[in-house]
């Protein structure tokens, strides 16, 4: 198993997050987050963002840690999407970064339980890399389901947007995504460039998080037949920064983005 954070960065990114929360948000909106967050507290700062040593984030603290990277790639991104002129004036970024920070919030759990627990089985962690395994004791729900279940719980009004944002983050890896994406009428089509920022955004992130786990395992340097670099040796010199640079992103001003 890769332990990729230590105690001091995982508290530092949980604090980050809720940082982020109450510079971002207002009003009733800001009250219900830190209510369903001060509940979740002691679980969701140890959270992983997967099961499998080999997906991403499969570690504690690995949900906030890709949440918040997703997040700053999606405020970038929005940069980005204004500069080529994609879907300006659609949306704010409280509006990205509401989705960015919940597009994963059914990966905790529901109000008393954990989703993801670590797994009993040696076998399978040292042969299979199933760092987590899901919490049989729950009721099942896909993970937007459960997402939205708990944003409804307590008491937090997604808009439409948002809504489509959470709910195709994963793009047309879900199945369930594809009526979405795949539509063959005008009428049908998707109205908003949205989902496709957030799907970028998240895809972007995960892939980040696996190839920093690959980095993490130190693989064997070894040489072609030509001489030329493998593609291992190719990843083990990229450096890759291990921190989030949230100043330069979100600054340190309060109240709303928009």
């Amino acid at each position: 198993m890769v332990h990729i954070l230590d105690e001091n960065q995982i508290q530092d990114n949980y604090n980050k997050f809720r940082k982020l929360i109450n510079q971002t948000f207002t009003g009733e909106r800001l009250e219900s987050l830190n209510k369903m967050y001060d509940t979740l507290e002691d679980r969701i700062i140890l959270t992983p963002a997967s099961s499998m040593e080999h997906f991403h984030n499969a570690f504690a603290g690995g949900y906030i840690d890709h949440v918040l990277r997703v997040t700053r790639n999606a405020v970038k991104l929005y940069d980005l999407y204004n500069e080529v002129g994609i879907g300006f004036g659609e949306f704010t970024k409280e509006t990205i970064i509401f989705t960015a920070l919940h597009h994963d919030l059914g990966k905790v759990g529901n109000e008393t339980n954990s989703w993801y627990i670590p797994n009993d089985s040696q076998w399978h962690i040292e042969n299979q890399g199933k760092i987590y395994k899901s919490n049989d004791d729950m009721n099942f729900m896909n993970m937007n389901g459960r997402t939205f279940y708990m944003l409804n719980h307590y008491g937090i009004k997604v808009e439409e947007i948002e809504w489509l944002g959470i709910q195709l983050t994963d793009g047309i890896y879900d199945e369930a995504n594809k009526e979405y994406y795949m539509s063959y009428t005008p009428g049908k089509a998707l109205k908003t460039s949205f989902p496709y920022l957030m799907h970028q955004a998240d895809i972007m992130a995960t892939r980040y998080e696996y190839e920093r786990w690959l980095r993490s395992k130190k693989p064997k340097l070894s040489k072609n037949v030509g001489g030329r670099p493998t593609k291992k040796q190719k990843l083990e010199n990229i450096k890759m920064p291990e921190k989030l640079d949230f100043k330069s992103i979100f600054g340190d001003t309060g109240g709303s983005h928009s």
